[in-house]
């Protein structure tokens, strides 16, 4: 655009991106998750609205400078296990109410720490592939081989095997909510038979990507975010006493924080 030239506001706004991020951030989540909005918009350079879909036993607000656009959903769950899997219903549960025309789920404890624009993570269906996929991911956490499960993958396939992400997903709304709408069926399912993938939901993302794979695949090289940084607050998969980290988060309601060692401390 030339500078000095000025644009009527209706065609800036049929030009601009909304663009929605879920996250789920109940129990010591709801400290990174807090971090993740902050640092997100804090860092990024790009020109779309950006609306934070945030599931939380906490209201967030009171936690963000007042112009971060965030939509609380109050959300509690039973085990680590029940918290991770609450993905997919999530995004389902608020289908009509959301206004984005991108949706992206990101986990909680993502971190953020560089200049970016959406450009990196826009598409019509989009996966990350995991940090460990060349390495020790395949056999350490390896897909799903339960024939009976909806997350099977047999051992002779002969598609590419590729291991996804299950802290990162998205595309078009539209996408967005049929993905998971199956993904919730699959569970839904398997439940029926009392099983449990290997690595819960991201069993089912992995088999999905696996036979239809995503228009666009963000190699781990060219991820810009840091995935499960919790900053040393502990075991986040049991119960954590964070009154006190609440307290400093409301000091720096303004500020951007970073967390390591289990401190929370303002970043300039």
């Amino acid at each position: 655009m030339r500078l000095g030239v000025r644009v009527p506001l209706r065609v800036l706004n049929v030009c601009m991106k909304n663009i929605g991020i879920v996250i789920l951030a109940t129990n010591a989540y709801f400290i990174l998750g807090i971090r993740f909005m902050k640092r997100f918009m804090h860092f990024y350079t790009g020109d779309s609205h950006i609306t934070f879909y945030f599931f939380s036993d906490t209201n967030p607000r009171d936690y963000i400078p007042d112009n971060i656009d965030v939509k609380f959903f109050y959300t509690t769950n039973n085990s680590w296990v029940d918290g991770t899997n609450l993905k997919f219903k999530s995004v389902i549960s608020i289908q009509e109410q959301i206004i984005s025309d991108y949706l992206f789920y990101f986990d909680a404890d993502t971190n953020v720490n560089e200049k970016f624009t959406e450009e990196w993570f826009l598409g019509e269906m989009v996966g990350g592939e995991h940090h460990d996929n060349n390495f020790r991911m395949k056999e350490a956490k390896p897909f799903d081989r339960n024939p009976m499960s909806k997350a099977y993958i047999p051992t002779n396939t002969h598609l590419k095997q590729l291991y996804y992400y299950g802290a990162f997903f998205g595309g078009t709304k539209k996408k967005m909510i049929e993905f998971c709408k199956l993904m919730y069926f699959n569970q839904q399912e398997d439940k029926k038979i009392q099983y449990e993938p290997a690595v819960n939901d991201e069993s089912y993302i992995n088999q999905y990507f696996h036979y239809l794979q995503p228009t666009k695949t963000i190699p781990c090289t060219d991820f810009k975010f840091l995935v499960s940084d919790k900053g040393g607050i502990g075991d986040t998969r049991t119960p954590l006493d964070i009154s006190e980290k609440k307290t400093e988060l409301l000091r720096l309601k303004n500020k951007v924080f970073n967390i390591k060692n289990n401190i929370v401390y303002e970043e300039n």
